[in-house]
């Protein structure tokens, strides 16, 4: 079935001597993998820039289902940034989301509403004068609203957060589970939209932390190789 859609390109593995293999995340499909022949070679019709972490384009392709790679008749960037914009600390925070959202997204999972959060996403860090220190913290917490597990901020007054539970605890048992006192104060600090200014080991410390939250339900981050962005917080 040929079909039309918004997209947003996620990773891609090289294949063969000059093809990829591309994770696309479809706004009417979900999650899709295609195989884009001699995109790396000289005469490429679809150059592999296009295919660069968290991309917005359309695309045209053949949704098969029984096939566990699809077909991408054509792809065109919809929004292009102004490079005066784009600096390595955008870049590394995109390559970031776009490993992340591959991680955690299903295939063939329509879902619009989290289309829509990493769509604007990724205009709002590019147009952005100034990145807010927090952003990876802040993208993490928000997505697990999107997929079912947002922490609980109904106890919020109490001094540990439960990892497991994504609730707070008037006591920490065991701090491989609970944020010790002063992650779990920024913590409520970023889910009620204060600012704070986070220490760089302890702002690397509590992403890990989260990347722990989110394995907890169920989504398995372990294999993430984009440790670029968790060493950039520390400036």
């Amino acid at each position: 079935m040929k079909y039309k859609s918004r997209a947003i390109t996620l990773t891609y593995i090289k294949y063969g001597e000059s093809s990829i293999i591309s994770k696309i995340f479809t706004e009417k499909y979900g999650l899709q993998t295609f195989i884009i022949k001699g995109a790396r070679s000289k005469k490429a019709k679809k150059k592999l820039g296009i295919f660069q972490p968290l991309e917005l384009v359309d695309i045209n392709a053949t949704l098969s289902p029984k096939k566990g790679f699809q077909y991408l008749a054509e792809i065109t960037i919809i929004e292009a940034i102004s490079s005066d914009k784009i600096n390595m600390n955008k870049k590394f925070l995109a390559i970031f989301i776009a490993e992340i959202s591959s991680k955690v997204l299903q295939e063939n999972e329509q879902n619009s509403e989290l289309f829509k959060f990493i769509w604007e996403i990724k205009q709002k860090l590019y147009n952005a004068n100034t990145v807010d220190e927090n952003f990876a913290l802040l993208f993490m917490l928000n997505l697990s609203k999107y997929l079912g597990f947002s922490p609980s901020i109904e106890n919020i007054n109490a001094p540990f957060f439960n990892l497991e539970t994504g609730e707070f605890s008037e006591k920490g048992f065991n701090l491989n589970i609970y944020l010790n006192e002063e992650k779990t104060k920024i913590l409520k600090y970023i889910l009620v939209g204060k600012k704070i200014n986070i220490p760089q080991k302890l702002k690397s410390d509590l992403l890990k932390d989260i990347m722990t939250y989110f394995r907890l339900h169920h989504y398995n981050l372990s294999n993430i190789t984009s440790h670029s962005i968790i060493e950039s917080l520390r400036k």
